[in-house]
This record gives structure tokens, C-alpha cells and sequence, in this order.
């Protein structure tokens, strides 16, 4: 017996040497005091705001009812070169009698929602002692300006609502809060917008939240949630978490890898276009301080051309007997069921495994199995590769779907994909990814890595 056609598939694999993992550059903000603290980034329109709370000038500050600094929104401009302007306090409407909390911008920025006292009479407030409950607010730019603050109503009783985050369509608000029907703790809440307001919040589910705390939302423009959580393992403290969300489901969320996450409380992350850098708050160093972080990217120079394996294959047997005169014929039996006639037979296995092959030989006329010829193991493996799966005709018109998996590692966790689609072009993380293309042939890479291992693979595309 002999496979007449792609038998080399199996035997043959291409020879690609396994390198350590990525590295991830950190680097502190220069943008925070010895005496303050410093959370909750978010970049709109090259510009970096964060929550401090500094003092906002040497004269006059407003203080809580335990004579500390109010915290505040501050921005600091993005040079070209990714350097920092000096921070100066963001001018939210209303901000300078009040804490303001995390905020978050539509996409087009003409929308902001914050997090505020909902008790918006200072004199009172300060006069409180109980812990100040928090809300969301929304206000509109109207010819560079901003509109007051409408307080959103969520029915959330007495609970604190925090860490407002604008899905990137603005159909969705994801925030955090201690509401009734949750898993315990704080938990992460969606809203959908309707034409009368905001629906009521809907809890993310026990995948996302735990009893613990989930706080600080952010949805990516790939539709990736990141979050910070002390109830899921992790390093220790709070750590900083993904996840997706396919078919209604959220699968379970996955750390971001040291040394982003670390032994301290890690947290607020906001994770820029493409999902390679970003910026997140951490106490590593004492108080709470903002650092970027950014994966080292060197793709791998001898990646692989993705291949599709084949696992349909030809069987044949060279008979001491003419078939053709005698009353016999061949019984191919396979061990996933599949049942064929005939001395040579075709047939696809239903994928990668270990198959028993039985060849017999059969009285034709009387149906009597007269004896097994042979009995053989065949092992089919998948072929070690980042399978890139793309559209058969992408169209330069349209954005087009690009899904990464890896294939012949056996059940490998947590692996983190990047893709490169050549010089001057942006690195794009996640499994499953959009991009548009011109007309023409394009070269896709896609590197995964995992644990302290990674591979590469590429795929040509043509785009019409």
C-alpha cells in the first residue's frame, strides 16, 4: 500500500527555529508629582488625559472634607516624536468645585461622559461624611465649547457608578459598580443607548466579574474589553485583563504578561490603536504613577508560507491475482468509520490523529472475507504554523476580516498574535483583526507567541 499524493505533507516539515518570547519596553509618564497620585489614562485626538490629584495651583484648592486635594482631569499634549507636553488641568465644566473621576470620549470627540459627585452642592458635600457616591454625566462640545453635565440615569438607587467607557460605535456604555444582581464587589455593567436615554445596565456575567473587584473598562475599536480585577488570578493586587466577546459570550479573561502586570496594584489601562502600546497606572513604586508600555516587535526573517493540510489521500495494492477474472475484490476499512471497494480507493480522513488502515480481500460472489492482506497505522499532524485564514476574493473597498490560529502545538494557552503587513504600516495585535488593503498582491505575516516560544507564518494575498 503507498499514499500516491501528498504523503511528503507528512513526513516533511519546514525547519523554523523557536526564539524567545517578545520583550515589552515600561517606562514611567513624566508627567506626575512626589506628593499625588495619577490614573486612569485615556489618548483622544493626541492628547494624553489622566485623573490627578495634584494641587491645581499654589493659591486656591479645593479640598474633600478630610482636607485632601480634589481629584481633577489633566491633559498633556502627544508630540510627534511621543514626547509629553506639561499637564494643565482639563477645563470640564463645573470641575473646579468637585472631584471628576475617569472620563471617556466618543470617537469623534464630540461627546464626553464623566464620573461626579452626584451631590452637586459644594457646601454640602464637604459637610458629609459618609463615602461621596459617584456618577455618570454627559456633556456635548457646541462650537469648541462644552455643554453643562446632564446626569445619566441608571436606576443604581444609592450605589456609586464609575469608569464610564463609550463603546467605539457609542451604542454601548460600559462602567463599574456595586449594584444589585451582580457577582459581588465592584462589577463591570453595560448600558445600551436607546432614543429615551440609557437602557438599564446589564451585568457583564461570572466570566468577566467575580466576588472581587472589576473596575476600569475599555472597549478597543476590535471589540476587545480590557479591565483591572483582583478577583481573577493573576500576580497579585489588581491586574490588568482582556477578553472577547463572541456570540453573546465573553471567553475567559487573560492577564496582560509582565512585566505590565506585577506584584502590585496594576491598573486603568488604556490600550492604543493596533493594541501593541498603551498606558496603564501602577503603585510598583509607592503611589500610584503612570507608565507606557509597548511590545518589542522583530518579526522573524524565515517566516513560513501558510499550507493547507491535506488529509484526503489514494490507497492502492498491486494484487498477485487479477482481480478482473477472479471472483475477489478489496475491503478498505479505516478506523473513522469510512468503508471502500476496489484496489485503488480514495478517502479523507476527518482531520489530524492517530488511523488504523485494514485492507481484506472478499469472495465477490459469496460475500465470505477470505483473509486480511495487512493492517497499517498512519499518524496524520498538523503542520506546525500561525494559520492565517482571509477572504478568497478581498475587495479594496472594504475592510477585510484577518483571523490567526495556531496549529500543531497541541493545547497551547494564552497565545498573543501580531501581524505586520510591511514597512510603514502600523502592527496590529489580536487573533482575529480588521484591515483595508490596496489593490495589489500584499504579504501578511503573523507571529504568535506564548510562554517563552515563538512562530511565524505569512500569507499572500491579492486584493482586486
Amino acid at each position: 500500500m503507498a499514499a500516491k499524493t501528498l504523503h511528503t505533507l507528512l513526513l516533511l516539515l519546514a525547519a523554523i527555529p523557536i526564539l524567545s518570547a517578545q520583550e515589552i519596553s515600561l517606562r514611567k509618564l513624566p508627567v506626575g508629582t512626589p506628593w499625588s497620585d495619577e490614573m486612569a489614562p485615556l489618548v483622544q485626538d493626541s492628547t494624553l488625559y489622566f485623573v490627578s490629584n495634584r494641587k491645581s495651583t499654589w493659591l486656591v484648592n479645593r479640598t474633600d472634607q478630610n482636607e485632601q486635594p480634589l481629584y481633577k482631569v489633566y491633559q498633556a499634549a502627544i508630540g510627534e516624536n511621543g514626547r509629553l507636553g506639561h499637564p494643565r488641568i482639563f477645563e470640564v465644566p463645573g470641575q473646579e468645585q468637585f472631584t471628576v473621576g475617569p472620563l471617556s470620549f466618543s470617537a469623534d470627540g464630540q461627546t464626553l461622559i464623566a464620573t461626579l459627585n452626584t451631590n452637586r452642592n459644594p457646601t454640602a458635600l464637604r459637610q458629609e461624611t459618609e463615602p461621596k457616591r459617584l456618577g455618570l454625566f454627559e456633556a456635548h462640545k457646541r462650537n469648541q465649547n462644552w455643554s453643562s453635565f446632564k446626569a445619566i440615569e441608571m436606576a443604581a438607587g444609592s450605589a456609586s457608578i464609575a469608569h464610564p467607557c463609550l463603546s467605539p460605535d457609542g451604542q454601548h456604555l460600559y462602567f463599574s459598580a456595586e449594584l444589585p444582581g451582580g457577582e459581588g464587589g465592584k462589577d463591570l455593567w453595560v448600558s445600551q443607548r436607546t432614543e429615551s436615554g440609557w437602557a438599564a445596565p446589564q451585568n457583564l456575567g461570572p466570566a468577566i466579574n467575580t466576588p472581587g473587584d472589576e473596575v476600569f473598562p475599555q472597549v478597543t475599536a476590535g471589540g476587545r474589553l480590557y479591565f483591572s480585577s483582583n478577583g481573577h488570578p493573576g500576580l497579585g493586587g489588581m491586574d490588568l485583563y482582556y477578553s472577547e466577546e463572541s456570540q453573546g459570550a465573553w471567553s475567559r479573561p487573560i492577564p496582560l504578561p509582565a512585566p505590565i502586570n506585577s506584584e502590585f496594584d496594576d491598573f486603568s489601562s488604556f490600550v492604543l490603536s493596533g493594541e501593541t502600546s498603551g498606558y496603564f497606572a501602577s503603585n510598583r513604586e509607592g503611589r500610584d504613577q503612570l507608565y507606557q508600555f509597548e511590545y518589542e516587535l522583530s518579526f522573524c526573517e524565515k517566516a513560513q508560507e501558510v499550507v493547507e493540510d491535506q488529509y484526503c489521500f489514494t490507497f492502492f495494492e498491486d494484487s498477485p491475482f487479477d482481480s478482473d477474472t477472479l471472483p475477489h475484490r478489496y475491503i478498505w476499512e479505516f478506523s473513522d468509520g469510512g468503508r471502500a471497494l476496489g484496489a485503488e480507493v480514495d478517502h479523507c480522513f476527518p482531520g489530524p490523529g492517530f488511523y488504523e488502515i485494514i485492507l481484506s480481500v472478499q469472495d465477490s460472489l459469496s460475500g465470505e472475507e477470505l483473509y486480511e492482506v495487512a493492517s497499517y497505522d498512519l499518524l496524520l499532524e498538523e503542520t506546525r504554523q500561525v494559520y492565517i485564514t482571509a477572504p478568497t476574493s478581498p475587495d479594496a473597498r472594504n475592510e477585510i476580516i484577518l483571523q490567526a490560529e495556531l496549529r500543531g502545538f497541541g493545547d497551547v494557552k494564552d497565545v498573543r498574535y501580531f501581524w505586520d503587513f510591511g514597512p510603514g504600516t502600523e502592527k496590529l495585535k489580536g487573533n482575529s483583526i480588521r484591515h483595508s488593503f490596496s489593490k495589489g498582491s500584499h504579504t501578511i505575516r503573523c507571529e504568535a507567541y506564548w510562554d517563552d516560544q515563538r512562530w511565524c507564518s505569512y500569507r499572500i494575498i491579492i486584493v482586486e
